[in-house]
């Protein structure tokens, strides 16, 4: 979820929300609304970016969109991934109509990785660097999905560190869609977690940790929302997403089964 308004002319809402179905064919889709509590319309012709974008890429599915809306270059930057050793960018003047830029990110970067998707996009400056931006990103470590860490200035070119930032917290054994949340001078990563040992599709919940300034170090806290918080027979919340409206710190996420809710 993004705002819009006052940065493009006559958007049909003041949010946007990017959403995807995860498997084949996926597609980026669009909804969009004036407060975060809705009502919700879903854009009429999505999905606005499809699993073939020729000359571009051909790929079994597109998902996992994240958006940022770039102050410098009055442009909305999309990122999702397809396949899943690779994180793709797309920019729009409108949210609606998108130019391909490029891959950002890929697997090549790391050393292990299998996947490098799920890349959450941030403002924060690191010490020392001269970068604009960070991604936090999903990266399957020879088959433990944990959270790796990657920056930029322009939001096109991107380093990336091998070591993970966020290993899987106790008592599960995998970790995505992780979110950076500042409060003050206090930083905090928040992602979904389970352990799949036990059910890999069921069982999700959001646990979050602290971070430092420099997005080095990491200290466990526990959870920050258990999957019952929804009902008693809800199996997962997943793919925190968090805006600021009017006062209030606005949480987004999506429950149940894969391609149920």
């Amino acid at each position: 979820v993004v705002r819009v308004d006052g940065r493009i002319p006559n958007a049909p809402g003041k949010l946007f929300m990017y959403y995807a179905p995860h498997d084949a064919p996926g597609g980026i889709c669009l909804a969009y609304a004036d407060r975060p509590e809705g009502p919700w319309r879903e854009y009429t012709n999505n999905p606005v970016i499809a699993r073939e974008w020729l000359p571009h890429f051909r790929v079994s599915h597109v998902s996992g969109p994240d958006a940022i809306w770039s102050e410098e270059e009055g442009r909305l930057f999309l990122y999702f991934h397809g396949e899943n050793p690779v994180t793709r960018l797309a920019t729009s003047k409108d949210g609606i109509h998108f130019d391909y830029e490029r891959e950002v990110i890929s697997t090549v970067m790391f050393t292990n990785l299998s996947e490098a998707s799920y890349g959450r996009v941030f403002r924060h400056s690191l010490p020392g660097k001269d970068n604009r931006y960070v991604m936090l990103l999903m990266g399957n470590d020879r088959g433990t999905r944990r959270i790796y860490l990657a920056w930029s200035k322009d939001g096109r070119t991107w380093e990336a560190r091998q070591a993970p930032l966020m290993n899987p917290p106790p008592g599960t054994d995998q970790v995505a869609g992780a979110v950076l949340l500042s409060r003050g001078e206090r930083h905090y990563l928040i992602a979904h977690a389970n352990d799949s040992k036990a059910n890999f599709n069921q069982g999700f919940d959001l646990y979050v940790a602290e971070t430092d300034a420099a997005l080095e170090q990491t200290k466990h806290l526990g959870k920050f929302l258990d999957h019952m918080f929804v009902s008693p027979t809800n199996t997962a919340v997943m793919s925190p997403c968090f805006i600021e409206d009017d006062g209030r710190l606005c949480l987004f996420f999506n429950i149940g089964l894969r391609l149920r809710n």
